[in-house]
């Protein structure tokens, strides 16, 4: 296996953990990116818009995480705050 495929595997199965929220799953492959991260990493030009293209749609999904996460942390806020003033 390319390295190539490698980082786009490793970008489709964080994707994928991400929208089940896999724990276990995006924590083995933290492990496995950083592995890869200590190493100098060059991908052909062909599989780089690709890469790219998955790159900007988990940071998409990380946002929209994000942005959800957000919103709990301020409902949960809300609601605890409504539970005391009863």
């Amino acid at each position: 296996m390319t390295i190539d495929q490698t980082v786009a595997d490793a970008l489709d199965e964080t994707i994928k953990a991400l929208t089940i929220l896999d724990l276990n799953r995006l924590q083995t492959l933290e492990e496995r990116i950083s592995a890869l991260a200590k190493y100098s990493i060059v991908c052909s030009k062909g599989s780089l818009s690709s890469i790219l293209a998955k790159k900007h749609l988990l940071e998409l999904i990380l946002q929209n995480c994000e942005s959800n996460l957000a919103t709990l942390h301020r409902l949960h806020g809300r609601d605890t705050r409504d539970q005391w003033a009863h």
